[in-house]
């Protein structure tokens, strides 16, 4: 009798040994392969390369300098097989520090350059004339042609706006100014550079650019062929791909959202577009579609991925969708909502769609700033990163990342697009449930759809393998009743939200988002 009481208490045991170990089973379900998609997906654009491994190997894939030190990337390959790494370069501007490559920048002609509304010169110069007389210094309607802190193109030399006299039509300069002084006759053409980015120059993109010959040994070309040319940089073996920034589908866009673009002259005419630019628009729209199927055709192989070119969705492994979903404080003139509108449009070029077509595998990522400021040229960022106290806007965050959840792309929370990474790598709870393992959400379980709540407002939300999430991006606080009991995540950051507890419904604030855990049975 004893033996059998053992025994039925050894069988007891062990039905309970293998109950829990298929719980365990069950919740390693979630638990993917590496090499495969489980969510949150994470990505960092422009970390600091030198911060430590442990650090930098979280992310699913990182953005960094065509400079950064390649045996660090190296390393990084050793300590996560699965991470990707992708140079980030622009076609679209050039850096004053990239002029310091003499034997490529100074071959590169006025006409290459996109520039406003110009004039000619009304007076011969040499390389030490620091007055120079322009025919026209302002437009017909009165509006000014160059100002203060300009920089101008007048062949192969670039000069820098000291004063200007709109009496005497005189412009005093900095000769010089990154190339070479140097004589030029009169009615050469002078304008003011376009600059969108602190000390950055936008070029010609378009297909409409002049084909110029500058003695490379090619034929006339443009500035996007001669580009092609001097692209792939070396160590390529070392890079998984490429993120291809500022190639949008418009660029008149700049004309007063720059730190200099009043105007825009494609034709280097000197005189006003009067179609509203649609043609430029066009011509720019072309120009870049055919650099990025070049960039395609020449590297195969190589994942490429641009910055602001959704439209462009049908060449590339994804697109960044740079300060999503934007618009915190409903200071720019689209509306926060309008915003997320773009983002959860299922059709088009916006971010779900996006994330789900071209080239497989797509890397699209939805990258968040906590702060949305517009970089000047004139200080260095003041990063409240640095500062004693400072707390993340977790609210913010949970936003972004449940916007980004609700499409297939990658997630990025960043302090100001002025410095990215560099600013600090944030880590969230949400992240990898509060330290308990990333990918812990495994795969959706469908695509995102509209929950209506009492009020009639409606949230976005997805289910998960491992969980549900929840996105309220209107201008209300929403009650919602869950399909089934959830868990929220236990947290260190913000407890009062993540609290841990079993729930059959949650209160999301305005703008905010949460994430919720399955419970495995």
């Amino acid at each position: 009798m004893k033996l059998k009481k053992n025994s039925f208490l050894f069988i007891i045991l062990i039905g309970i040994i293998l109950l829990f170990a298929s719980m365990g089973m069950a919740r390693r379900q979630i638990h993917r392969n590496p090499a495969q998609k489980s969510y949150p997906l994470l990505a960092m654009w422009w970390p600091d390369i030198d911060e430590s491994i442990n650090k930098l190997k979280k992310y699913n894939w990182l953005g960094l300098y065509r400079w950064d030190n390649i045996q660090k990337i190296k390393e990084l390959k050793k300590a996560n097989k699965y991470q990707k790494h992708f140079m980030a370069f622009s076609y679209t501007e050039t850096a004053w520090k990239d002029w310091n490559d003499t034997d490529i920048m100074n071959k590169i002609p006025a006409e290459w350059f996109l520039t406003q509304q110009g004039s000619v010169l009304s007076k011969k110069i040499n390389s030490a004339t620091k007055k120079i007389f322009v025919k026209n210094i302002v437009t017909k309607k009165g509006l000014p042609l160059f100002e203060k802190n300009d920089t101008l193109v007048c062949e192969y030399e670039t000069m820098k706006v000291l004063d200007v006299n709109i009496e005497n039509k005189t412009l005093t300069v900095e000769r010089g100014f990154f190339r070479s002084a140097s004589s030029h006759k009169k009615n050469v053409r002078i304008a003011s550079q376009i600059t969108f980015w602190p000390k950055t120059w936008v070029m010609n993109m378009s297909d409409s650019c002049p084909r110029i010959d500058v003695n490379d040994g090619q034929c006339p070309q443009t500035w996007m062929e001669f580009a092609i040319k001097h692209f792939p940089p070396e160590n390529l073996d070392v890079w998984d791909g490429f993120i291809v920034d500022r190639v949008e589908s418009t660029e008149s866009w700049l004309i007063g959202n720059s730190i200099s673009c009043r105007s825009i002259d494609p034709n280097n005419s000197n005189t006003m577009v009067t179609d509203n630019y649609q043609s430029f628009d066009d011509s720019w729209y072309r120009g870049c579609e055919m650099f990025l199927k070049r960039l395609r055709k020449k590297m195969p192989n190589k994942i490429l991925i641009a910055n602001t070119a959704g439209a462009y969705y049908k060449i590339l492994n994804g697109t960044i969708f740079e300060g999503m979903p934007g618009n915190w404080d409903n200071s720019r003139p689209i509306s926060y909502q309008k915003w997320l509108g773009i983002l959860t449009k299922m059709e088009g070029v916006g971010y779900i769609f996006v994330s789900k077509s071209g080239y497989r595998p797509n890397f699209s990522l939805l990258e968040s700033y906590e702060d949305e400021s517009t970089p000047t040229d004139e200080k260095p960022y003041d990063n409240p990163a640095l500062k004693d106290g400072y707390v993340p806007n977790y609210q913010k965050m949970r936003l972004g990342l449940t916007s980004a959840l609700l499409g297939d792309g990658y997630f990025s929370y960043e302090m100001n697009t002025q410095g990215h990474g560099w600013l600090g790598l944030f880590w969230f709870d949400e992240y990898d449930n509060a330290g308990k393992g990333q990918g812990y959400l495994g795969k959706p379980m469908g695509d995102p759809y509209k929950m209506k709540t009492k009020n009639n407002e409606s949230a976005w939300v997805r289910k998960f393998e491992g969980g549900f999430v929840i996105c309220n991006p209107t201008q209300y606080t929403m009650n919602i009743s869950l399909p089934e009991a959830y868990r929220l995540i236990r947290g260190r950051q913000v407890p009062k939200i993540n609290t841990g507890k079993v729930v059959s419904s949650v209160t999301i604030e305005p703008k905010d988002g949460r994430i919720l855990l399955k419970i495995f049975k």
